[in-house]
């Protein structure tokens, strides 16, 4: 089912690019910006410790308004040549559980390296945009699947300062929510906690904010705090609700260079 969902999304986006690149597309300018910055995140999903993890930004973008962003562990390559609808690939690194700070957690078996990878759907009018994007583990990591919905609406305050209000959902497959927050019988025996069955479901709700700061012609400043309410059959994990926090706050400050 998971691969069937990947493949929906990105057949409707190719479908979109035949449709849309018959038609004028008015002309953008193309830009360049990189960045590197420093924040904060959940020891692992679910954790009420945290630890510095570096932020690195990247975005490309030339004249048939197609780009690629990179920002944090997720990156977005737009193929479609249309200044309203938006279609593509879309990359999502989660690294591994292991050695975590919490002791019983740190016990249970580790969760290798993910790297989620799928396609996207989305549209950009004025300032609003919406997308669904479809990922699966590519890197035999949690082994599973995510589908996620995305809204934002953007407000410039004025020719320096820009503020990005966004929303989102996941759904999670059997496989994912096993990797993170189910526990067998060997793990309990190891860890000390109960066990505990996790299945498909609604994953996650959350809010982001970034400001943007750009008082020079190539150098400017960018903020990002995100907030995470994990749901359901993760949030009653005795990885989250016996050892970490439902609640799962992100943050972190960049330097961004225009080219």
């Amino acid at each position: 089912m998971k691969r069937h969902l990947v493949l929906i999304v990105l057949v409707v986006g190719m479908l979109m690019i035949s449709v849309v690149a018959n038609q004028s597309v008015k002309a953008q300018e193309t830009g360049i910006a990189l960045g590197l910055g420093l924040g904060a995140a959940p020891d692992y999903e679910g954790s009420d410790d945290y630890q510095a993890v570096p932020i690195p930004f990247v975005n490309i973008m030339w004249s048939n308004h197609m780009s690629i962003n990179l920002l944090g562990n997720k990156a977005k390559m737009n193929l479609l040549p249309s200044p309203i609808w938006k279609a593509g690939v879309v990359g999502e690194y989660i690294a591994e559980r292991d050695d975590v700070d919490n002791n019983r957690v740190d016990r249970l078996k580790d969760v290798d390296t993910s790297l989620m990878l799928g396609g996207f759907l989305g549209f950009e009018y004025a300032n609003w945009s919406a997308s669904i994007e479809a990922m699966t583990d590519v890197a035999d990591g949690n082994d599973g699947a995510i589908v996620r919905l995305n809204g934002g609406y953007r407000i410039p305050i004025d020719q320096s300062w820009l503020l990005s209000l966004g929303a989102f959902t996941t759904w999670a497959d059997d496989d994912y929510m096993e990797a993170y927050f189910e526990i067998d019988k060997r793990d309990s025996d190891r860890s000390g906690l109960r066990t505990y069955k996790a299945d498909s479901g609604l994953k996650d709700v959350g809010l982001n904010l970034a400001a943007s700061f750009k008082p020079w012609r190539h150098w400017g400043l960018m903020g990002l705090v995100s907030y995470k309410r994990l749901l359901n059959d993760a949030e009653d994990s005795p990885v989250v609700d016996d050892e970490g926090n439902e609640n799962q706050f992100t943050g972190g400050i960049l330097v961004i260079y225009n080219f």
